[in-house]
């Protein structure tokens, strides 16, 4: 793997057929990869964030070392990786594309990406393994950018000016240093004990999900944009209408929060809305010990909406 700021130039194998399509995925009970947690754990983790992201690498730092225990890690810049890419003393998280064909549709997956490497039986190369991936939800003009990419060139090129374009242009709408640590709370978490997650993992916490009667759930001002250049959809008369999210809702920035989500005497409530082609997955962390305490997985249905608020009330409302 050889990256230049400029041209990031990558030969990385296609993600593996495993369900990697949860908002945070992780494969620590597959037959494949069970030999490859014990791998991992002997490394040092080298992670690799957007150029932008080293502005506030501190950051970054900050939110790794809150939930990441596995192995010993390292933030590195995405040009350095050439000079440990035939050492298997470490694994990597980079940011990475893959397309997937459902019925007539393609569509093409971001994630950040964590691999394991191992030698082949051809000396020269080296097998990848994915043991977890973070969903991520582009902007529109990132999108466009990246299927235009793909139209455009070969498999070869497209994957090439992909990458460039992920580590040097693109936007993530669910990515920050705050949001990152919950990720990595469920992957460290979720690799240590040996499980799986993938499309269908749909879960609440019973105890820590009915607190939101009493307390204030923050959500990304991310959300309220997209949610605002929505077009109204058509009331239709045969719908009934539903109640109201009464409970309290707080719009913040990333940069608020991510200070309250890192403050270690903050504890709050945050929801993480990721669309991923025409899906969506809406998350509910605690920051208190970065738990997901909250997952809906809907599909077909990539647009955020005030039923999703809903849809955590009802909830609240059955475990009460």
């Amino acid at each position: 793997m050889l990256f230049t700021k400029k041209n990031l130039i990558i030969h990385l194998l296609m993600l593996p057929a495993f369900s990697c399509l949860a908002q945070t995925s992780y494969f620590g009970n597959e037959a494949t990869t069970l030999d490859k947690i014990e791998k991992l754990k002997k490394t040092t983790t080298l992670f690799t964030l957007p150029y932008s992201g080293y502005k506030s690498v501190e950051k970054f730092e900050e939110a790794i070392k809150k939930s990441w225990t596995i192995t010993p890690y390292k933030i590195i810049k995405p040009e350095e990786l050439a000079g440990y890419q035939r050492s298997t003393d470490y694994s990597f998280f980079y940011l990475d594309s893959y397309s997937e064909q459902i019925d007539t549709l393609k569509n093409l997956n971001l994630v950040y990406a964590l691999k394991v490497i191992s030698p082949s039986e051809n000396p020269k190369q080296f097998a990848e393994t994915t043991l977890a991936t973070v969903t991520l939800f582009p902007d529109v003009l990132t999108s466009l950018q990246m299927s235009l990419i793909e139209q455009s060139n070969s498999k070869r090129a497209a994957k090439s000016k992909q990458l460039n374009l992920l580590y040097n242009q693109a936007v993530f709408l669910n990515w920050s240093p705050g949001m990152l640590s919950g990720y990595l709370k469920q992957i460290n978490d979720g690799l240590l004990s040996n499980q799986t997650r993938g499309l269908d993992y749909q879960f609440y916490n019973k105890v820590r999900l009915p607190e939101l009667v009493n307390e204030t759930l923050y959500l990304p001002e991310y959300i309220r944009e997209v949610f605002s250049a929505q077009p109204v959809a058509p009331i239709q008369e045969d719908i009934a209408i539903e109640a109201p999210y009464r409970y309290k809702i707080k719009f913040v920035s990333n940069a608020i929060l991510d200070s309250l989500i890192l403050n270690k005497d903050s504890n709050i409530k945050y929801l993480v809305y990721t669309k991923r082609s025409n899906d969506k997955i809406i998350s509910i962390y605690d920051s208190r010990d970065g738990l997901l305490i909250y997952q809906m997985f809907s599909f077909q249905s990539p647009n955020f909406s005030m039923s999703d608020l809903n849809n955590i009330k009802k909830t609240i409302t059955l475990i009460h």
